[in-house]
């Protein structure tokens, strides 16, 4: 149970997927295949190098403008971007200034999703004690917040380190009270994946008829979302056959699709409509990960 999943964090910037797939070594490229790649590889560190850059110069800006909500703001998208690209030590930092800033300005919100984050970069240096403090830390926040999403997703969190430590009771415990919240909020991902780590676990307990019953309930819920998907893909494909191309009612049905992908992209961004809806809704808990902020 050394297994390491992939987080959930919280943010104002997208934030990474649920399941983060093993990294797994390919066969090394040859010829032109492997020039391309660096450069990629090149391009890649660039970016990163220059998004780092601006971010420094607006948290110093904010700074010498005594700022403190937005400072904080580009302090936690810069522990992100440091988080995604593993330089844990540096997104650290990020999200202890965070927090202090949260805490200086009593903003709760703020502060949770702090202690979300640095939960989740100290789950990844391997200090898993800090992690659960940090967590628990959360949890009291998204109480007093009544934020209930935020609340499933620290609950993910938590679970999954206990599992890491093999202390399975109470990483049933943390994922049978997410599954809860999920069906609560009427969250069909939260649920999902809440039925697939307890599936694991029981797995793992040797208990196979309770896995197969929390699996059995993740299947429900994938063929439900694959019905779903499927009419909506036919429900889509009736809207095209009825306009003509470059005909108004074409341009009608493009605009229509575009307002259907706006209110699809429901991130969970700091000062968004869902999150004021729910507390700080983040991206999507995973059973299979936790949440950065």
């Amino acid at each position: 149970m050394n297994e390491k999943k992939a987080e959930d964090i919280e943010g104002p910037v997208k934030p990474p997927k649920d399941d983060e797939v093993p990294f797994i070594m390919a066969e090394k490229p040859a010829g032109n295949e492997k020039r391309h790649n660096a450069m990629n590889e090149g391009e890649h560190s660039r970016s990163l190098d220059e998004q780092v850059k601006h971010l420094e110069r607006k948290i110093r800006a904010y700074s010498k403008a005594k700022d403190k909500v937005n400072e904080g703001e580009a302090l936690s998208s810069l522990g992100i971007l440091y988080y995604k690209a593993n330089r844990f030590a540096e997104a650290k930092s990020c999200h202890e200034r965070h927090l202090n800033l949260a805490k200086a300005i009593q903003n709760k919100r703020a502060e949770k999703r702090a202690y979300c984050n640095l939960g989740c970069t100290y789950r990844r240096i391997g200090d898993l004690d800090k992690a659960v403090e940090c967590y628990e830390q959360g949890l009291r926040l998204v109480k007093e917040l009544e934020d209930r999403l935020g609340e499933a997703k620290l609950l993910n969190n938590l679970g999954n380190i206990f599992e890491q430590r093999c202390d399975f009771d109470q990483a049933v415990y943390c994922h049978q009270k997410r599954l809860s919240v999920a069906r609560e909020l009427k969250d069909l991902d939260g649920e999902s994946k809440a039925c697939a780590s307890l599936g694991n676990i029981y797995h793992l307990l040797g208990n196979i008829r309770e896995s197969i019953n929390y699996y059995e309930k993740l299947v429900a819920c994938l063929k439900y979302k694959l019905a779903m998907q499927e009419k909506k893909s036919k429900s889509e494909e009736g809207s095209e056959d009825c306009s003509m191309p470059g005909s108004s009612s074409n341009k009608m049905g493009d605009d229509s699709k575009k307002s259907r992908a706006r209110r699809g992209s429901d991130l969970d961004e700091q000062g968004s409509n869902s999150s004021k809806s729910s507390g700080d809704r983040s991206g999507n808990g995973s059973g299979k990960g936790s949440s950065i902020h």
